[in-house]
């Protein structure tokens, strides 16, 4: 098992450091980061512990109490996002972080003691820990991050019925369920001195980012497929409760933006109410007194700017291709449209474009 979970480090390190290199990171990227780091984290503690080097180089305990108290609300937090991508973070739950921000103090300032004062309280907390009061910390970093795990893995339920991602989901419950096997495994193990149930633990964690590597290998949409199905279930309930503009708005401009559904020919007012779960009289209306326009002008709004850019950003693309690419059925209406917003054709406008910047900046 020593094997297993020295493997899991170094993936989770690696996963880790990943997330840091994507492009343009944001929130949920950074809690990635920190999910990944806390697990590699907490699976080198099992490997120190069993192997009795920390009690003999206390430095190799920096950042553990941490990461048993940031992975849990990384986690929550990370999936919040998905649920709620177009809203900050609110302050009330980034106060999630305290405890983490104060078990990094507190393990800065044990740092900092000498040398011979952290073997002797490490060696205290290894060798009785259920007498050591330090075990009421870990015990409260332990129902800390179950709660956690508990909630997502209930977060995961509500998308189970989703026949378009339910193996997904399956795998999803699968490693929130041994996640939380894994937190009563690693401190029972602790509290008894039992190294076997501790390897037991840090095993299961490995064999969790294994199987989640995997998975991403096998389904290479993994996480999007699911992050999709999650604002269209959230978006499902919110409705239930009556009609939430700001969640129609929402879920409309991540349909327009983030799916380009613009894009489609066929595209009406009926199936985008369909899509929005609300009726064609209701959409219409929201348009109207919302966005102060109607669906005809907001469709074609989207597609003249991704016309307007392609005309600037891919030269070798002809004026029939590009209006039919960005979900016009003929050009005739294409170049009517573009010159009602633009006053210019599609092809003047890349004309003047290209002029400028043949004159330069300094012309």
């Amino acid at each position: 098992m020593l094997e297993i979970i020295t493997f899991g480090v170094g993936l989770s390190l690696i996963f880790a450091i990943a997330q840091l290199c994507r492009k343009d990171p944001d929130q949920s990227i950074y809690l990635n980061f920190l999910v990944f780091l806390g697990n590699s984290l907490i699976q080198l503690l099992v490997l120190l512990k069993v192997t009795n080097v920390i009690q003999e180089y206390p430095i190799t305990s920096f950042l553990s109490l941490s990461a048993i108290f940031f992975i849990g609300p990384a986690n929550y937090l990370y999936h919040h996002i998905l649920l709620n991508p177009a809203k900050p973070l609110p302050v009330k739950l980034k106060v999630q972080f305290i405890p983490a921000a104060l078990a990094l103090f507190s393990e800065i300032v044990f740092q900092l003691l000498p040398l011979d004062i952290k073997k002797q309280f490490l060696a205290g907390i290894i060798q009785s820990p259920q007498n050591h009061w330090f075990t009421v910390v870990l015990a409260c970093g332990a129902v800390f991050n179950f709660v956690y795990f508990l909630i997502m893995f209930r977060l995961g339920l509500t998308v189970l019925k989703s026949e378009n991602i339910r193996t997904q989901v399956y795998l999803i419950l699968c490693a929130f369920f041994f996640t939380l096997v894994s937190i009563l495994l690693l401190f029972f193990g602790f509290i008894s001195g039992s190294d076997p149930v501790l390897l037991t633990g840090g095993t299961i964690i490995s064999l969790i980012n294994i199987s989640m590597f995997l998975s991403n290998m096998r389904y290479p949409n993994f996480y999007r497929l699911i992050e999709k199905e999650f604002k269209k279930n959230r978006y499902e309930r919110s409705l239930l409760k009556g009609l939430d503009t700001e969640v129609v708005f929402e879920r409309l401009n991540y349909l327009m933006s983030g799916e380009r559904i613009y894009k489609d020919f066929d595209l009406s007012l009926e199936g985008l109410a369909t899509m929005l779960s609300i009726t064609p009289h209701q959409l219409s209306q929201f348009m109207n007194e919302r966005l102060g326009t109607n669906f005809r002008n907001y469709v074609n709004s989207y597609r003249i700017e991704e016309a307007k850019k392609i005309l600037v950003h891919d030269s070798d693309m002809n004026i029939l291709s590009i209006c039919f690419d960005v979900g016009f059925n003929s050009k005739s209406t294409f170049n009517h449209c573009f010159k009602k917003y633009t006053d210019k054709t599609p092809s003047e406008y890349r004309q003047e474009y290209q002029m400028a910047l043949d004159k330069g900046p300094d012309s």
